[in-house]
C-alpha cells in the first residue's frame, strides 16, 4: 500500500471505531477486544500514512477505513495479524479497485456517472501462504512467510478463479463491508456529495 496523503474531512478515533464495527458486523459488546485488533494492526503499518502527520494523531478518511476494515475481515478468516498486515500493504494496488467497486451500492449516483467502476469485487487469496498458519501462534507479529497470488475478480469468474488457485484459499467480498464504511464516514462526517468524491477518489488514485 502506497503512502496516502491526508484526507480533507476526517474521523477522529472513537469516531472511526464504531462506523468500522458496524461495517465488519461485529457487536458493540466486543468494543474492547476490537480496540485492541485495530492497535495492534496499527502497531503493523495499517493504514499507511505520510510522515508530516502530528505525533501520535492518525486520522481516517475512507482510504483509512477501508485499509483497517480489509485486514480486520481477514483476522476474522483466521489470518494471522502480521500476514493480514502484508496482504493490505504489500497488495494495495489490487485491493483498492475491488473496495471502490465493492462500495458501490453507496456510491453517489453522480460519482458512478463520472467515475465508472469495475465489476471486480472479490479478492481470491492463493492458500500456499495460509498453509503456514498451523505454524504461527494466532497473534504472531513478524510473519516473514511468502504471500500467495491475489486475484481480483467478479461473481461469474469466482468459481474459475478458485479452481486457479487449487481449490482452497480466501475469498473476500468487498460488498460485504465497503457499502457500510462509505455510508458511515458521510453520516459521522454530514459529508456533502462533493466532500465523499474527494475521499472515493483517493481510494481510487491510492493504488
Amino acid at each position: 500500500m502506497p503512502t496516502i496523503t491526508r484526507p480533507r474531512l476526517t474521523l477522529r478515533y472513537a469516531q472511526a471505531i464504531p462506523v468500522l464495527m458496524s461495517a465488519c458486523g461485529i457487536d458493540p459488546s466486543a468494543r474492547t477486544a476490537f480496540d485492541a485488533r485495530i492497535r495492534q494492526l496499527q502497531r503493523l503499518g495499517v493504514p499507511r500514512h505520510d510522515d508530516k502527520r502530528p505525533a501520535g494523531r492518525l486520522d481516517y478518511g475512507i482510504v483509512e477505513l477501508a485499509a483497517l476494515a480489509t485486514a480486520t475481515r481477514l483476522m476474522a478468516a483466521f489470518m494471522v495479524p502480521s500476514l493480514a498486515a502484508r496482504y493490505v500493504n504489500e497488495q494495495w494496488e489490487t485491493l483498492a479497485p475491488v473496495l471502490l467497486a465493492g462500495a458501490r451500492a453507496a456510491l453517489p449516483a453522480s460519482y458512478l456517472a463520472r467515475r465508472p467502476l469495475g465489476d471486480e469485487t472479490m479478492i481470491v487469496m492463493e492458500a500456499n501462504a495460509l498453509a503456514d498458519l498451523g505454524r504461527q501462534g494466532r497473534h504472531d507479529e513478524r510473519y516473514t512467510g511468502a504471500l500467495g497470488d491475489v486475484m481480483a475478480v467478479d461473481q461469474a469468474a469466482l468459481e474459475n478463479a478458485v479452481r486457479t488457485i487449487g481449490g482452497t484459499g480466501l475469498i473476500l467480498d468487498a460488498t460485504g463491508y465497503m457499502p457500510g464504511i462509505v455510508e458511515g464516514f458521510a453520516r459521522e462526517m454530514i459529508a456533502t456529495e462533493q466532500d465523499l468524491s474527494h475521499e472515493l477518489d483517493r481510494l481510487r488514485f491510492s493504488a
